[in-house]
Order: C-alpha cells, then sequence, then structure tokens
C-alpha cells in the first residue's frame, strides 16, 4: 500500500517509520532557510532530494543542507569566509565518520571545545551544530554516553539544551520521533515564549554574563541616554538587553536621560529618544534625569572634598593628560580642604577662577588601571541647561554621576556595552567610598559594529550640520528613525539585536543582516502591486484585447487570499519595461504576469535601438512554462492617475572601518541617494505613510511620503540581503535610476 505524503509546509516527505537515514540534517536547514522545500523522491530513508521550484536534484541529506547554506550566504550557515567554512567541513568531516569505540573520547573533546563557546563556529548556528546534533540524535550509542556521563559534560549539554530551544531544531525533532507539536511547534499548549527566540531560529545567549541577583521580580535595569542625538541602532541593544532582563525576570526598567552635558543636549532629542523608546514597545517603570539629582550629586562631591578623597586642580587639560599617563601627581594634589572647598565655589559660580578648574578624585596616580589616576569628576559648563536653565555653572561627569544615580534609583543590574569595560571597578569604586548603601551588579555586553557605518553621535552630528544627509531621521543614518524610514520593521530589529545575546565578543557585520530576518516579516504581510519606470517605458498594443477597459479585483498576494484584492485595470494597449523589451523579437510568444501569453507580431525601435512600441495579440490559451519572458504591464489608461518616485541608498562612507586618524570628509560618499520615476498601478493612491508593498519584480518598499496630486509618491527601497558599497547596482531600478547630488550646503548647523 503506498505510503502517504505528509506535508510540512517546507519538506514534503513520505509518512513512514523513522529510519536511520531520515534526512534530519537537510530538515533542519531548510528550516533554518525558510521558504525552501526539499522533497525526499523515495521516503524517509531516501538519499535523492528534489529542490522544489528549481531544476535541482541532490544527493544526500548532507549536500543538500550544504547547497541551502550556500545559497543563503546572509544566515552565515557555512560560515563568514573561507576560514570559518573549512573549520565547519573539518567538524563535518570528524562527526560523520565518528567511530563507536571512540565515542567517549570524541564527547569530552567537544565538551571542553564548547567550553567559552556559545556555537562550534562564531556566534550563530552553522552546518557544524546541526550535523553534530543530528548525529546525536540519530545514533543511540552518543544519546546513551551523554546520559550515563552527563555531570562530566556541563557544556555539551548546555549546548545541546540550547539547541533543543529553538523553533527549527524542535520542529525538526518531532518529525523524526514522531511526536506531536508541543507549543514551541504549534500545538494547542501555550507557554509563555522566550523572547530572545527569532523566526529565523537563532537564539541569543543570555547566559553568556553570568549575572548573579536575577530575583524574579525584583530586577531593575535601566537604559540611560545622553539627549545629544537621537537613538541609533546601538542605543536599540543598550535599551532591548536591558528591557530583556526586566521583562524575563518579572522586574523593571529605568529609562534614564544622562543630561550632564548643556553644551550638546536639547529638550528635541528627549521628545524623540522617548519617541523611538515607546515604538521599540519597551514598557518602562518611570522616566528620570540625572539633573533630577543635582543637587544631591553636588553634596557627594562636597563629602569627597571635605574627607581629603579629591580636590580642585586648574593644570590644562593637555598637561594634566600627560601627567596621568605618567603618573605624575598634580601640583593641586596636596591643596588643603580649605583651599579646596574654596576653589569648588568659585567653579560653582562660574567665576574665572572656577571655569579653568575640574575637581579630580585622589585616588592612586601609579595606578595599574588608569581610570584610578585621579579622574575628572566635575567641570564647568555657563552655558544653559535644557531643563535647568541658568540654575548650575558645574556638572558632573558620567563616572561620577551614574554610580550615584543607579545606586538612588534602586538599580540591581546595570548593563552596558563594553566600551566602558575600563571604567567598571571605578564604578564599583565610587560606590564604596561614597558609603551608598545599594550596590547595582555592573556587567557589559558586545557593540553594535557595521562595516561602512558609523556609530559615532559626534560623525552622525557632522553629517547632518554639514547637509550631507537632511537630518537625524535620513534614511542614511544608522538612528532609529532613519532605518525604520528605509522599512526596517521593530519585530525584525528587536530579533536581530536578541539573536545576538549579551556576550562581550564583538563582531563587526554587515547591515544586510539587519535586514535579512526583515524579509521573513515582510514576505507574509506586503501587498504585490506593479511599477513600470516612465523613461523608455513600452506601448504594446494588443489586437484582441478588452475594447473597453475592464476592471477586475485580482488578489493582493496569491498566496494569501485573506490580503484581500486589489483593482487591476486590463485594457488593449499596455506600458511595459524598457529593460523587459530590449531583446524580444518578432512573433516571439511571452507571458504577462497574472493575464496570460500574448505573441508578439512587430516590434518597432529607434535609431539607438531602444524599443517603442510593440504590437501583437492575447494568446490566453498558451502555456506559461514554456516562456522565457515574464514581463509587468499596467494598463496604459492608468499612467497619469498616480505618479511615484522610488528612491534607493547607498552607505555614507567608503570605507569598511574608519581609523582614529582618517579624516571622515575624505571617505564621505558623494553619490549616497537614487532616484527613479515610475508609473504604478492605482491601488498606491489608497497607502499610507510607511506602509510596506511588495513592487513584483522589483523588490519590498517603504512609503515615506503620500502624494497628493502636487507632491509625488515617495517610496524607498527596503534592502533584504547584503548591502554592497560604492553605488554598485545592486536592484533592479539603480542600474537606470539617476544619483541625487548631495548639496553640502543645504543645512545650517543648528543652534542651540
Amino acid at each position: 500500500m503506498a505510503n502517504k505524503v505528509k506535508d510540512t509546509g517546507i519538506l514534503r516527505f513520505d509518512d513512514t517509520p523513522a529510519t536511520p537515514n531520515f534526512p534530519l540534517v537537510a530538515v533542519i536547514t531548510s528550516k533554518l532557510v525558510g521558504g525552501i522545500k526539499i522533497v525526499p523522491r523515495k521516503g524517509l530513508d531516501s538519499t535523492e532530494f528534489s529542490i522544489v521550484g528549481t531544476q535541482h536534484s541532490l544527493k544526500g541529506s548532507y549536500v543538500t543542507a550544504k547547497y541551502l547554506a550556500r545559497s543563503n550566504p546572509n544566515l552565515s550557515l557555512y560560515g563568514d569566509d573561507a576560514l570559518s567554512s573549512s573549520k565547519i567541513d573539518e567538524f563535518i568531516d570528524k562527526f560523520v565518520h565518528l567511530k563507536s569505540e571512540k565515542i567517549t573520547e570524541f564527547l569530552k573533546e567537544m565538551n571542553e571545545f564548547l567550553t567559552l563557546r556559545s556555537f562550534l563556529i562564531g556566534y550563530n548556528v552553522t552546518l557544524a551544530d546541526i550535523v553534530l546534533y543530528s548525529r546525536i540524535k540519530m545514533v543511540k550509542e552518543i544519546q546513551d554516553e551523554i546520559t550515563a556521563k552527563g555531570k562530566t559534560l556541563p557544556h555539551l549539554n548546555r549546548w545541546l539544551s540550547h539547541l533543543n530551544s529553538l523553533q527549527a531544531f524542535v520542529e525538526a525533532e518531532q518529525l523524526y520521533s514522531g511526536k506531536k507539536p508541543t507549543a514551541a511547534a504549534g500545538g494547542d499548549k501555550k507557554e509563555k515564549a522566550a523572547p530572545q527566540k527569532g523566526a529565523m531560529g537563532w537564539v541569543g545567549n543570555f547566559e553568556a554574563l553570568n549575572l548573579p541577583g536575577l530575583v524574579d521580580g525584583k530586577v531593575v535595569t535601566r537604559f540611560p541616554p545622553e539627549p545629544s542625538g537621537y537613538m541609533h541602532i546601538g542605543h536599540c541593544k543598550a535599551a532591548i538587553i536591558n528591557n530583556y532582563y526586566a521583562e524575563k525576570y518579572n522586574g523593571k526598567i529605568i529609562i534614564r536621560f544622562d543630561d550632564t552635558n548643556p553644551a550638546k543636549e536639547k529638550e528635541e532629542y528627549v521628545e524623540n529618544i522617548i519617541k523611538d523608546i515607546n515604538s521599540l514597545g519597551i514598557k518602562y517603570e518611570k522616566i528620570t534625569h540625572t539633573s533630577d539629582y543635582f543637587d544631591i550629586i553636588l553634596d557627594y562631591a562636597v563629602q569627597m572634598l571635605k574627607e581629603g578623597l579629591a580636590y580642585v586642580d586648574d593644570t590644562p587639560m593637555e598637561k594634566m593628560r600627560e601627567e596621568r599617563e605618567q603618573g605624575i601627581d598634580s601640583v593641586h594634589r596636596s591643596n588643603s580642604v580649605e583651599k579646596n572647598l574654596e576653589l569648588f565655589e568659585e567653579m560653582k559660580k562660574g567665576s574665572a577662577i572656577g571655569v579653568k578648574c575640574v575637581m579630580r578624585a585622589k585616588f592612586d596616580m601609579n595606578h595599574v588601571d588608569r581610570a584610578f589616576r585621579d579622574p575628572a569628576f566635575y567641570r564647568c559648563n555657563l552655558l544653559p541647561h535644557h531643563r535647568t536653565g541658568d540654575k548650575y555653572k558645574v556638572y558632573p561627569l558620567y563616572d561620577f554621576a551614574c554610580p550615584i544615580v543607579d545606586s538612588i534609583e534602586g538599580v540591581t543590574h546595570a548593563l552596558r556595552s563594553n566600551e566602558y569595560n575600563n571604567k567598571r571597578n571605578l564604578y564599583n569604586h565610587v560606590i564604596e567610598i561614597l558609603r551608598l548603601q545599594n550596590k547595582p551588579y555592573v556587567s557589559d555586553y558586545s557593540r553594535l559594529s557595521f562595516f561602512n557605518v558609523l556609530l559615532s553621535k559626534r560623525k552622525l552630528q557632522h553629517f547632518v550640520d554639514t547637509g550631507v544627509v537632511t537630518g537625524w531621521n535620513d534614511p542614511r543614518l544608522p538612528t532609529f528613525q532613519g532605518i525604520f524610514r528605509r522599512g526596517l520593521t521593530v519585530p525584525a530589529l528587536k530579533e536581530f539585536i536578541l539573536s545576538q545575546g549579551a556576550s562581550a565578543s564583538n563582531t563587526t557585520l554587515d547591515l544586510g543582516k539587519l535586514f535579512v530576518g526583515n524579509k521573513n516579516f515582510l514576505e507574509s504581510t506586503c501587498p504585490r502591486y506593479t511599477a513600470v519606470a516612465k523613461e523608455g517605458a513600452v506601448k504594446f498594443t494588443l489586437s484582441n484585447g478588452p475594447a473597453h477597459p475592464e476592471v477586475k479585483d485580482i488578489l493582493k498576494y496569491a498566496k494569501d487570499p485573506n490580503m484581500g484584492t486589489k483593482k487591476v485595470t486590463f485594457s488593449n494597449t499596455l506600458l511595459l519595461e524598457q529593460d523587459d523589451c530590449v531583446n524580444i523579437k518578432d512573433g516571439e510568444e511571452v507571458t504577462l504576469m497574472n493575464w496570460g501569453n500574448a505573441i508578439v507580431r512587430t516590434v518597432e525601435r529607434n535609431d539607438k535601438g531602444q524599443v517603442v512600441s510593440m504590437q501583437g495579440e492575447l494568446h490566453l490559451e498558451g502555456d506559461f512554462k514554456k516562456t522565457e519572458k515574464k514581463l509587468s504591464w499596467l494598463s496604459n489608461d492608468t499612467a497619469d492617475k498616480v505618479t511615484v518616485v522610488l528612491q534607493d541608498y547607498d552607505y555614507l562612507i567608503t570605507k569598511p572601518k574608519l581609523e582614529d586618524d582618517d579624516n571622515l570628509d575624505d571617505f564621505t560618499n558623494k553619490n549616497t541617494k537614487f532616484e527613479l520615476e515610475v508609473i504604478a498601478d492605482e491601488n498606491v493612491l489608497s497607502l499610507k505613510q510607511n506602509d510596506k508593498i511588495q513592487f513584483e519584480r522589483r523588490g519590498f518598499f517603504n512609503v515615506d511620503q503620500v502624494g497628493d496630486g502636487v507632491k509625488p509618491y515617495v517610496l524607498i527601497f527596503i534592502p533584504s540581503g547584503p548591502i554592497k558599497p560604492n553605488g554598485e547596482a545592486l536592484y533592479p531600478f539603480r542600474k537606470s535610476a539617476a544619483p541625487v547630488a548631495t548639496k553640502p550646503a543645504a543645512a545650517k548647523k543648528e543652534k542651540k
């Protein structure tokens, strides 16, 4: 009796009992990739696969998995470079040829290798992890050995438990074992989903920080942005990770503005940071400001001066820096308490004497940790503060203010990026010498870093001030509002950040990785529309087309009827893409997408060889599978209904990573904005700002500006993979799109 065929949505296979040859490696890989169907030709014990939608037939589960991994390089399943790919191959060879008598030794080796690692290679799941996991699941002797030696294999068990929680592995293992789906795989039982799980099957390692004191209901974290610019994706990571711990342990997160530098801070930045935090869906306990505690912090400064733990110094900055470097005491280090208090009063008044001074801690100028070499804790600033006005003339520095306010506000865990790693001991020392009752636990995680992308607010401000971009929300900037305009969804951003985990290991990524997961969210939610480049559009006259335009309701997305319908106009005169028509020959049969076939009888060209017009007739009974060209089209009768401009953006800098001595202007890209005017179908008229759609055969777009009859609709291209620098023609319209010249003088420097 023939076996029933079960369709999982990703893998179709014969419903037969599990066998040792069950293609577990291929199943897991296909689920991680998503949108790919692989069909074993002879059932579960087959080794030959057909990749649905292609002509490929591959021999073996491992070969199929490697094909899927190589076809989707942005997922890094086969590593990020030749070296990591080679190491993955080495692991696979080791796992596949493992002999039974070597199992004990092998498991001990894997346990030791995973001591300080979340994955076998790099920072995400790779084929090495998939193959080892599959071997463990399919070989009973390995499972028995792990069970017997469990306590001696803690790191291997941690790794295995980690993969057992990933959606792709859960579903694949259930297929293999014949178990019914659990809540994680779509069953009826509902459990609170761990927020770090992503649609890509990635789970960030949040055990890496090894935080003590994570008591349910008592965890308090904080996100302390400085209001000196808009939030960028690095700040988003800080906010999301701190919020992750607060949510997981039923605690709370405080938003605190570190507003101690009136020279850079503005209420505009405060308002937009709050707006972005709300957009991220962070449910904070309260919003506070370091300026709320200025009087208290001043009292602690005076306390240090009175106790001889600090002094006031007017040494010029360069000399002070040199003395700290060489471990030389300042001449003012021996000031009397009275002298220091007198000078501090001058600082508080902002007098001519006071503005030359800083208050420094009196620690140890020969300390091996240079952060302890009498750091500055207070300095003068005569500019008005955006909240307190002219009330204060002195302001605390971050190293002094942060631990004080953290302690006052009851923060239990102060989590911050590892750029502050060298200040951790200083933070704890301030808590101790001031005898503060609450001592937060400080820990670091890695900073986000991308090739060809700057996250320095000072340099982003330079782009804004010089008119290279139109403002802090420009799509070329890595600010939250900038990448939101570029079409990144909040769920995709949160998934990406949580997939990185809380590890302190620094890595530099392709910005395209940020958008890979975004495509998964867009694929199932975006309606499909049509757009034809206006310049060179070709008229195609159909002799047997509708005598009068006919408007029909067509599905917005053929794979999801629930998305509803759109209006499509059918007529006897169509508009086609110039690029689509350039190679069409007289008598050729083509397919008009979402309509049927047509035969092109004559093609008219100008003296440059460009197609001007074509004549032909519909041939709807024709076989679309046999035509080479599938053409996008619009009715000529709707051509004047809507004006649409498509935009795309390139990197602002031409060098993957700037060095400290690089001149920013020398590496600023002068051609970063591209525009193409298109004719779009009339359904665009119903779109709202920030709606996301797909123009068929062009890609996904975000509605940045809604047209009003005078100004056009503007839609920004949403990347879905690697973003190559230097204006390469990556996207379907950039080849013919016109670059929009940068106007350096277009923006003036903002005034306080």
